[in-house]
């Protein structure tokens, strides 16, 4: 995927610097909207408390958890339509299932009740669609700026590059939206794949 890129010259950011560019460009990005990718099979989100509950073994106190963010996603997803902004995710899943993602789809459909378009692509049409290399994490605003993310090899968040060139942020995106065109609505996913699973176990 090094194409994508191309010859753009990226920003390293560390954990901190890219939560601050993002939270500063996020909100006037308008109907260009955000464009998520996500690969990875596990991540760690230390500090949610859902995930905290998930990860020690609590499922129906982290799926608790999930419903209580309720009020929460609402006051936020309607600063979000006020603003213009259109949320997209495309979430690749490997079968099996892993655990995180289990808990994951959980979460991302209690956003979309909120109005966060979320689609699932499976890896093989993913590799079917763009070729078999490993995709990165990305992040897309508007035509602002594109985000590759980075991780530890446990999952842990670790920083992103950031690319401005607008060829780089076109192809981004397009890279999101021609995946998304592959995938399947996350809530028919879900209610054939996720609703009836148990508990995950580690």
């Amino acid at each position: 995927m090094r194409e994508l890129f191309d010859r753009a010259q990226g920003v390293r950011l560390d954990r901190a610097a890219y939560v601050s560019d993002f939270d500063e460009r996020f909100w006037r990005i308008g109907a260009e909207g955000f464009w998520k990718l996500e690969c990875l099979q596990n991540y760690q989100e230390t500090g949610f408390p859902s995930w905290e509950a998930f990860r020690g073994g609590d499922w129906a106190g982290a799926l608790r958890l999930i419903d209580e963010l309720r009020p929460e996603f609402a006051r936020y997803y309607g600063q979000v339509r006020a603003a213009g902004i259109g949320l997209h995710r495309v979430r690749v899943v490997e079968r099996p299932v892993s655990p995180y993602l289990q808990w994951e789809l959980h979460v991302l459909r209690a956003r979309g009740a909120f109005g966060e378009d979320s689609v699932v692509v499976t890896a093989d049409r993913a590799a079917t669609a763009v070729g078999p290399e490993p995709l990165p994490d990305l992040v897309v605003l508007g035509t602002e700026a594109v985000y590759e993310i980075h991780y530890t090899s446990d999952g842990t968040p670790d920083g992103a590059t950031r690319f401005t060139a607008p060829a780089a942020v076109d192809r981004a995106r397009s890279l999101v939206q021609r995946l998304g065109q592959d995938g399947e609505r996350l809530d028919a996913y879900f209610v054939r794949e996720i609703a009836g699973l148990g508990a995950p176990s580690w």
